[in-house]
């Protein structure tokens, strides 16, 4: 069985016990600790950092209705263009409110129907595992605008749009004509939206992300880190943003997609150490540190190390592939807060349960 570890006191910067793998080493050291290895969902901990660093911890991702064509009387001439900006939250509760704004706005009836536009992402549906496309284990279609995480069939883009045309129907709104697809001209987007929903904050969409381990949602917010006007968000220029974002704090990875599922994504314990040292000075690191699951509590680590020193102690991101277990992050102990990676590659996943929850139990218990 091969693995890594290192660990380092991130808060305050003193010398911390080596997780396991013999004697105690300096902080930031330990067996093979700068071997890259297969990341698994560890990767998730790079695509939440550099979301937060991008779009900020308390921002939001916007989806909006905009009308073209003349309104006459309560009656709109033209068609809505239901314009997505890559929520990967977006369900019923949003779409219901978008309708409803859309009645509070005067009109009673569409003529033009409902176009659907999810031009902010390219319209690549998965990630280099899944040669782009369908993945189970995403459990839905990559989209700039996507409705309750539309499954493996159509089109996620005209579901939404479809959901919106039924509670407008619902809210007291005619719509003739069917749903399309459509890119909204500049010169609607230049008018007022007649309707607007905004996402849970970032910070909220990195907790979704990170605690049940979500792929769906850190492969949307990969490609929504790259997104700008004038420019498609993408797998690949999300992956170069989390590189670049990775390298200015020190670490270095082969981020090729947000989630992990590809198994080119690497890095070294000593990195990954490094990221989550940067990010107790980051100005979020409060909505980081609170993304991670609770050890013996919640998430990915409910059930892990119950009634251990590091229960409601360590909080921590799990990654597995198969032949591949990892568990990075953090535990609060008398010493201070301290930063851990253990990245095992070619073993027995449950075996390598017990040992990574061994070492976080003797990190907790770590004095100083």
């Amino acid at each position: 069985m091969g693995g890594c570890a290192t660990s380092s006191a991130a808060s305050p910067a003193r010398q911390a016990p080596e997780p396991g793998y013999g004697s105690p080493s300096s902080a930031g050291t330990g067996r093979c600790s700068g071997r890259a290895r297969i990341l698994a969902s560890n990767e998730k901990l790079f695509t939440t950092a550099t979301a937060l660093d991008r779009l900020g911890a308390k921002s939001r991702i916007e989806t909006a209705v905009y009308a073209k064509g003349a309104i006459k009387g309560s009656t709109l001439r033209g068609p809505l263009f239901l314009v997505g900006g890559g929520d990967p939250a977006l369900g019923n509760g949003g779409v219901r409110a978008l309708a409803r704004q859309v009645r509070g706005a005067g009109i009673r009836r569409v003529e033009g129907g409902i176009r659907a536009d999810d031009s902010v992402f390219d319209r690549r549906r998965g990630v280099p595992d899944s040669d782009w496309g369908y993945s189970p284990y995403i459990g839905a279609l990559l989209s700039g605008l996507s409705f309750k995480g539309a499954g493996r069939r159509g089109d996620p883009a005209k579901a939404a749009a479809a959901a919106l045309r039924k509670w407008l129907r619902r809210s007291g709104v005619g719509v003739k004509a069917g749903v399309h697809r459509g890119t909204a001209p500049r010169s609607v987007l230049r008018r007022d939206p007649v309707a607007k929903h905004n996402s849970a904050t970032i910070a909220s969409l990195i907790a979704a992300t990170n605690k049940p381990s979500n792929n769906f949602y850190a492969e949307m917010l990969l490609k929504r880190i790259w997104a700008k006007p004038g420019r498609r968000g993408t797998t690949k220029g999300g992956a170069k943003a989390v590189r670049r974002f990775a390298r200015r704090w020190g670490a270095k990875v082969r981020a090729v997609d947000g989630s992990g599922l590809t198994r080119g994504n690497r890095a070294s314990p000593q990195s990954v150490g490094h990221l989550l040292s940067a990010m107790q000075r980051h100005d979020d690191d409060g909505a980081f540190y609170d993304s991670l699951p609770v050890a013996g509590q919640e998430g990915t680590l409910d059930g892990r190390m119950e009634g251990t020193r590091a229960a409601g102690r360590c909080r921590a991101k799990t990654g597995t592939l198969t032949g591949v277990s990892a568990l990075s992050g953090y535990c609060n102990t008398k010493g201070g807060r301290v930063a851990f990676s253990i990245l095992m590659n070619g073993i027995d996943v449950n075996r390598a349960h017990v040992l990574q929850d061994r070492m976080a139990v003797a990190i907790a218990r770590y004095r100083g």
